[in-house]
């Protein structure tokens, strides 16, 4: 599995284009399935994260790993998946 390091597209992560260039990005640069990793990221923005997480946990069979994300981060992307057919696993390495 290869690792997102988001940090590389900001600290702050909450435009929607923004959202969509790194969707765009990390499928022509990355193999999947990936996990995204979140140190160093302050917060996320639900805009952001629908372009980004849903999408990429779509194309890997419905479930995306996310790394180092804090508490702003964990509650919009729960609100930003909550009624889509993915399911996202938290994990603190």
């Amino acid at each position: 599995m290869n690792i997102v390091e988001m940090k590389q597209f900001g600290a702050t992560l909450t435009d929607r284009e923004d959202g969509k260039k790194t969707f765009s990005m990390i499928t022509e640069k990355y193999a999947l399935p990936v996990a995204l990793d979140f140190s160093e990221v302050v917060s996320l923005g639900s805009s952001f994260g629908d372009e980004v997480v849903p999408k990429i946990a779509l194309m890997q069979g419905g479930e995306i790993e996310l790394l180092n994300a804090n508490r702003v981060i964990r509650n919009s992307i729960k609100r930003t998946v909550e009624e889509l057919p993915v399911r996202v696993v938290f994990d603190v390495k």
